[in-house]
């Protein structure tokens, strides 16, 4: 019942969006992903936020396969030129309250590019403050002549206190004037591969409808994967205040 009520609420959110997004000139902004920072899915780009700029987003949905709710809350500051931070909080599985603490991610520009179809690059770090949740990355982003964005690049977590190397892939297609984005991204390496697919629907320069889909493949055979699976819907707000 959850499901569906979710299918029904992302119908409803697409069909205004669309309805209501021709109304409002569109520069379209970073995105948060799941995680926090600027980027595609789950997989952040070397997108920045700008100086002085900040945004909030919520993603909520449930695990298809075990009922499970999932729910990411995040803010993020664009705190320098080519600098950006933020934290991140999620619910907790097992009470299925919101978590009291959060994690901290940072994001630094290596290269920026002002050309018209540049490549950026960025370093990183996620989840800071967690345990056994932190990763780092480096990234680089690709705007093309087309209009996608390429993002591919390294990243490194920690799982039982043991590095673990993954490769990251990512693609951002935009379409009808940058009003709406299809997402997509991959992260693998030798014991887990994750894809995760997603979509984003701008209305006006600051705020954008999140739909997402976790870690695809995951199922009860395979297990597999940074993330737990979940189908989300959210929205992120640049500069709210």
């Amino acid at each position: 019942m959850k499901n569906k009520n979710l299918v029904k609420l992302a119908a409803a959110f697409f069909t205004a969006a669309i309805l209501i997004a021709p109304c409002f000139a569109m520069t379209q902004p970073p995105t948060p992903t799941i995680t926090g920072l600027s980027g595609l899915v789950r997989v952040p780009d070397a997108d920045t936020l700008p100086y002085k700029n900040f945004n909030l987003g919520v993603d909520y949905g449930t695990d298809p396969n075990n009922n499970v709710e999932s729910m990411y809350y995040k803010l993020n500051l664009g705190t320098f030129r080519g600098t950006e931070m933020g934290v991140v909080g999620n619910m907790d599985q097992v009470t299925k309250r919101v978590k009291e603490g959060v994690f901290l991610n940072m994001k630094l520009s290596l290269a920026t590019d002002d050309q018209p179809f540049p490549l950026k690059l960025a370093i990183g770090i996620e989840n800071l403050t967690s345990y056994e949740q932190t990763d780092v990355f480096m990234v680089a982003t690709k705007y093309l002549s087309q209009g996608p964005k390429l993002t591919f690049g390294f990243m490194g977590d920690f799982p039982n206190n043991k590095f673990r190397p993954l490769g990251c892939a990512g693609i951002n297609i935009p379409f009808f004037d940058d009003y709406i984005s299809l997402l997509g991204d991959i992260m693998a390496g030798e014991s887990m591969t994750q894809v995760d697919v997603g979509a984003r629907i701008f209305i006006g320069n600051t705020f954008a409808v999140h739909v997402n889909a976790v870690n695809i493949g995951r199922d009860a055979t395979n297990n597999a994967g940074k993330d737990p699976k979940a189908y989300l819907i959210g929205f992120s707000w640049l500069n709210p205040f």
